[in-house]
């Protein structure tokens, strides 16, 4: 039976991420793409901080550092339709996030009072040194949920990370649009029942 609903933070709750920076300010961002995405893991890791980051990228791409310090997390809105969706989850389900991120950086997005309120957990791969799409990231974040994999649903919108909570034993919704989640989810929880 699905008791938790652990959500992806960047392209889920929050829409645009740094990949809107690179694609339209890096120039040949095409070419660069593989060292970029290297970069960005090194982050996700806790290996770089975000100034170490902005750093790499600057000089990686030859954009001024200010500029990139400026713009390249500037790009986030929080998809303030699925959060309300959220909530209304949070009445019935646990509700947990998973994200790929740095240390210390969630709280420009959810300050602590907020994660304490919204979320049941919320797991960050900078302060577990482990990343999505590894299996162990989802069996942890169903565990601090109070939960099996099998108990969870990840919504994540990177096929791969879907995969990983898959092989972890979950079940994995792939996001594409708000209206989309719900219809797969309620499918999910509807069959559940049956």
């Amino acid at each position: 039976m699905i008791r938790g609903i652990i959500f992806d933070c960047f392209g889920v709750l929050y829409v645009d991420t740094s990949q809107y920076f690179y694609e339209h300010h890096v120039k040949n961002y095409e070419d660069l793409r593989p060292e970029l995405k290297n970069l960005n893991k090194a982050a996700d890791y806790g290996l770089l901080t975000q100034a170490e980051l902005n750093q790499a990228v600057s000089e990686l791409t030859g954009l001024d550092l200010p500029f990139v310090s400026a713009h390249i997390e500037g790009i986030h809105k929080r998809n303030d339709a699925l959060m309300e969706y959220l909530a209304e989850l949070r009445k019935t389900y646990k509700v947990g996030v998973l994200s790929n991120i740095g240390p210390g950086s969630m709280d420009k997005y959810f300050s602590k009072e907020e994660r304490d309120t919204l979320f049941d957990t919320v797991v960050m791969s900078g302060e577990e040194r482990m990343t999505k799409p590894h299996p162990l990231i989802f069996a942890l974040t169903a565990e601090r949920l109070g939960l099996t994999p099998g108990e969870c649903v990840m919504i994540d919108d990177v096929e791969e990370n879907c995969s990983g909570a898959d092989a972890a034993g979950m079940r994995a919704i792939l996001y594409e649009s708000n209206a989309q989640v719900k219809r797969d989810l309620e499918k999910i929880l509807k069959d559940q029942n049956a």
